[in-house]
């Protein structure tokens, strides 16, 4: 595929930051170019790519192999994610915006919906290992907490 067109498969998680740095400068040229729809996602083939769990009658997700752009006001970054939308931390790209600018309480607002979507992976900024993958399903077993954001939220 075209390197960092839609749904690129990258092959190694330290490729993501490259890819977002290319497409974060064309959207700084371009701020009109629309990229909230956009996302890449780690290849099968990659030696960093694992299984997780992903059964019908299992609330485990797949490993956050999907990268995606965030936006909170004007402040743009982005994170890992599933296939069922639980996230890693958002690594932001720009400052945060002023106090005393315009845009700041919508920025305040959507930060805080951002930061709530984060469950599971709270503390990761990129995919856990396998191992820890692992280990953070295995704390969660019997819990009966919902992980996954429904598609009204």
């Amino acid at each position: 595929g075209v390197y960092g067109g839609m749904g690129y498969k990258f092959q190694r998680i330290s490729d993501a930051p490259g890819i977002i740095s290319t497409l974060y400068s064309f959207k700084k040229q371009r701020p009109s170019l629309l990229m909230e729809d956009w996302f890449a996602m780690l290849s099968e083939d990659s030696s960093d790519w694992y299984e997780g769990v992903d059964a019908a009658n299992d609330e485990r997700s797949t490993a956050p192999n999907i990268i995606a752009f965030v936006q909170a006001g004007s402040r743009i970054g982005y994170r890992w994610e599933t296939d069922r939308r639980a996230v890693c931390e958002v690594i932001w790209l720009d400052p945060e915006p002023d106090q005393e600018s315009r845009g700041y309480v919508k920025y305040i607002e959507e930060l805080r919906t951002i930061e709530q979507q984060v469950d599971i992976y709270r503390g990761f900024h990129q995919p856990p290992t396998e191992d820890e993958y692992n280990l953070i399903w295995e704390a969660r077993e019997g819990c009966e907490y919902d992980y996954y954001p429904s598609d009204s939220d």
